[in-house]
């Protein structure tokens, strides 16, 4: 296997510094310098160690002169996470030196915070077995922590911890009225604040704070990965988390991180330094937001901010787009090479938010939630070139039909045959029929209601059915709601439970096995989709109409696990089992599949140092799986034939595409993860399938 040379994108425009920053220059050629000339031990006490210790110490000066703290304990840590647990730590070890009937009951945490606080919480309450009660603060619309609730309980605390700054939303905590309002009612509690978004961002004075333990993070704040620091007041409990070597004056134990508190040696010095520009004043980032504000709100008329500006810093935005899953606003946004993150970047599944919830959001808010936010050091350059590329998304999704408007250019056109949308594991498809302008839908989620109806309108299909398969469900739901939206001048009383119209057209059609099984048919341009049973049915699909003696299934649709009569009747060699949930991906499963007979288990990922045929075999089928707003957006250059096929249409792709089993095709995505579903479903039903490892984010051509 080749090595791996990860190349910088110079086009990237990096929104998503809530999650971690790139290195200053500066900061970097400070951690280069301390690794080639000042790399001594600390704790030696010859001169090259004496030189590292004098790092060591200025920086420490440093430190406390950025947060205003003369007094009290300054420790290095490798971020905030280890500080969080060395606060935690040391809060439930106090609480556990009372006698076991006066100790106190429960941890307080706010309901927003971080997942690295009550994640700590539980963890070292079960272990040390102080087994407090783990208790959320709630917090009100705008995210800011519910003050009765703290008076009411705070009495009862082993310890409360809050944050300064939300890292998801940007919301801003007034620290002194909650301070009122802890030392009001408990003047000795050990009191956590999580300060890594608010460094950079608003000024800090810990000393005329009675805040106990508040934990840093360099890499939030353009250092590298791997160093922080925490404050720790002088009469709070403290337990070191790492012993052994005396380190930290027996604070925290292992060999210091002198190239990463180099890097905060030089932030520090960029922060205190009030001649330097590097550091954007909080007007100026004010204006930053506004400007993104405005053209966010041009580019998409539906969107609504999920936290109150006002009460925010002016770095982070937060926003979901009415009808718009975060998932195809994420994807469009990589392809115009914006960075930014939503609340399922880092799960297949789709997941909300459990601050915008906690808020009380609506559940379609949290669920759709982007978060776009930039950092201090950003640059006007950047944000207008920001305003130009999410106008850009913005087209792209509105020529994909993602966006109703005016100037819709049809991207969607090409969408003919059956469509797959997915909302978590659920499956809904569309059957349609590009020539007719008709379209049927099958077992639609409510979460996809917004989609269908964008496509329907912009393409201005007609609207055949909508159907279920299963009675008494979300789909059904769903599906009572739906048609009469899609269907004028229908009425739920010519229908049954299922979607299925009571005087539904009949075709001629004699079934060879099971006569008396279909139910009815309708007709979809030159489609013809059949509902097979009455009490749990199914529905397949038939690509012609030209038949006049037996159904032909080139596709079954199943809520449930597909009959043996359906086995028996209608399953061939060829039909496409299209599932009602899809949890592995397998997008549509095989005859053989269900029958258990199937052996296909070969290699399908090509690395990315192993790439040089796909640069110079024309012989090649590259199949780009990314969404057409995506595919529109990005070049691919090879010299292969390249098509588009998103995983929404890979079902109708094996379908009428039988003849390229004989191609060498490689998938190909953004990140690798839609492209080995697809190049794994592709193998599954006779193609000669692989993909590419890593993605187009990182794929270098030759000449890079």
């Amino acid at each position: 296997m080749k090595p791996v040379n990860i190349q910088a994108n110079a086009n990237e425009l990096y929104l998503d510094c809530n999650a971690t920053t790139p290195v200053l220059p500066e900061i970097i050629k400070a951690v280069s310098h301390t690794m080639e000339t000042v790399f001594g031990n600390p704790s030696s006490s010859h001169i090259t160690g004496l030189r590292a210790r004098y790092i060591l110490d200025t920086t420490r000066q440093l430190a406390r002169k950025v947060i205003g703290l003369q007094s009290g304990r300054l420790i290095f840590t490798s971020g905030a996470t280890e500080g969080i647990q060395t606060a935690v730590v040391s809060a439930i070890y106090a609480a556990m030196q009372v006698e076991p009937t006066e100790r106190k009951s429960c941890l307080l945490y706010g309901a927003t915070e971080h997942k690295a606080v009550p994640q700590a919480l539980a963890h070292w309450n079960q272990l040390l077995g102080l087994n407090a009660e783990l208790v959320a603060i709630p917090v009100d619309k705008d995210g800011l922590l519910d003050t009765q609730f703290i008076s009411e309980h705070v009495k009862d605390a082993a310890m409360i911890c809050t944050m300064a700054v939300n890292n998801e939303t940007g919301v801003v905590q007034d620290l002194k009225e909650l301070e009122h309002v802890i030392r009001q009612h408990n003047a000795d509690v050990p009191w956590m604040v999580d300060c890594v978004q608010v460094l950079g961002k608003k000024s800090l004075n810990l000393d005329e704070t009675t805040i106990d333990y508040a934990p840093f993070s360099g890499h939030k704040l353009y250092g590298p990965k791997g160093i922080g620091f925490m404050a720790v007041r002088d009469s709070a409990p403290y337990t070191p988390l790492i012993i052994g070597g005396g380190q930290e004056s027996g604070q925290r134990s292992g060999t210091e991180n002198l190239p990463g508190i180099a890097a905060l040696n030089a932030l520090f010095e960029l922060l205190l330094d009030e001649n330097s520009t590097r550091f954007q004043s909080e007007a100026t980032l004010q204006s930053y937001r506004s400007q993104l504000v405005d053209s966010l709100t041009c580019a998409f008329p539906s969107i609504v901010f999920n936290h109150d500006l006002k009460r925010s810093v002016p770095t982070t935005l937060n926003f979901s787009v009415g009808g718009v899953a975060s998932r195809d606003i994420m994807d469009v946004f990589d392809a115009c090479q914006i960075r930014v993150s939503s609340g399922s970047a880092c799960s297949s599944k789709v997941t909300k938010s459990f601050v915008l919830d906690a808020m009380g959001l609506e559940e379609w808010r949290s669920g759709s939630a982007i978060r776009l936010s930039f950092g201090p050091a950003t640059q006007q350059s950047e944000i207008n070139e920001a305003c130009v590329r999410i106008k850009q998304a913005s087209d792209a999704l509105r020529d994909s039909c993602l966006i109703v408007a005016d100037t819709n250019n049809d991207n969607d056109f090409q969408l003919d045959g059956v469509v797959q949308l997915k909302y978590d594991d659920h499956c809904c498809y569309l059957v349609i029929d590009r020539k007719a302008k008709e379209i049927a839908v099958i077992d639609p989620h409510p979460a996809l209601a917004g989609r269908i109806e964008n496509i329907v309108n912009c393409q201005g299909y007609r609207v055949k059915a909508v159907v279920s398969t299963v009675a008494e469900s979300a789909m059904s739901e769903s599906v009572e709601l739906l048609a009469p939206i899609l269907i004028p001048l229908r009425s739920n009383d010519e229908y049954d439970v299922f979607g299925w119209s009571r005087e539904i057209e009949q075709c001629d059609v004699v079934p060879v096995k099971c006569e008396g099984s279909v139910s009815g048919c309708i007709s979809i341009g030159e489609r013809c989709l059949f509902r097979i049973g009455s009490r749990n049915p199914f529905y397949i699909l038939s690509e012609s109409a030209a038949f006049k003696s037996r159904v032909h299934s080139d596709f079954l649709f199943t809520g449930t696990e597909v009959s043996k009569q359906a086995y028996e009747c209608f399953v061939s060699e060829e039909t496409l089992i299209c599932p009602g949930r899809d949890p592995e991906h397998h997008i549509a499963y095989t005859s053989c599949e269900l029958r258990g007979d199937c052996g296909v288990d070969d290699e399908v990922n090509i690395p990315i140092g192993d790439t040089d045929e796909f640069w110079h075999r024309e012989d090649l089928l590259i199949i780009d799986v990314r969404e057409r707003q995506e595919h529109v957006l990005s070049d691919i250059p090879c010299c292969a034939e390249v098509i588009n096929v998103p995983l929404t249409e890979v079902i109708q792709f094996i379908q009428t595409n039988r003849h390229l089993r004989g191609r060498d095709i490689i998938c190909l995505c953004r990140s690798g993860n839609r492209s080995q579903v697809v190049a794994n479903v592709l193998k599954r039903h006779g193609f000669n399938s692989r993909h590419l490892l890593g993605g187009l984010a990182l794929l270098q051509s030759p000449a890079a």
